[in-house]
């Protein structure tokens, strides 16, 4: 009886420890590799023995798709970075821009384009 709980406890935190490696690796966007790893390790251990140069080229062309995933994700990112730091900066211009030319900040509002529009006709400011 004892070892039936044992065993139960050690499926049960090996269980878990796959939840979170998979959770963990899809976070990362490495789902395919880690899978293909642990189905390398496991199952088709035998056909990766005997191709082993194959399995680790497959494993690499996998993880360099994660890689190429980070990169473009990275670039994106640093893409609408700019592109909010330059709307800022615009809308920061035409507000500064409103006050020295004496117009109110309740005449004008600004667009989701970030365009300065008056209130009354929708036409832009500038």
């Amino acid at each position: 009886m004892v070892y039936v709980a044992f065993i139960s406890l050690i499926i049960t935190i090996v269980l878990i420890v796959l939840s979170f490696v998979l959770k963990l690796a899809g976070k990362l966007r490495l789902t395919l590799p880690v899978v293909y790893f642990l189905l390398i390790s496991t199952f088709l251990n035998p056909w990766a023995a005997a191709h082993e140069t194959l399995a680790f080229a497959i494993l690499f062309i996998l993880l360099g798709f994660s890689l190429i995933s980070w990169i473009r994700s990275f670039k994106e990112y640093w893409d609408e970075r700019q592109y909010y730091k330059t709307m800022k900066e615009d809308i920061a211009w035409q507000a500064r821009t409103a006050r020295e030319r004496g117009i109110s900040t309740r005449d004008f509002y600004i667009d989701s384009e970030g365009t300065m529009r008056y209130n009354k006709d929708d036409k832009p400011v500038f």
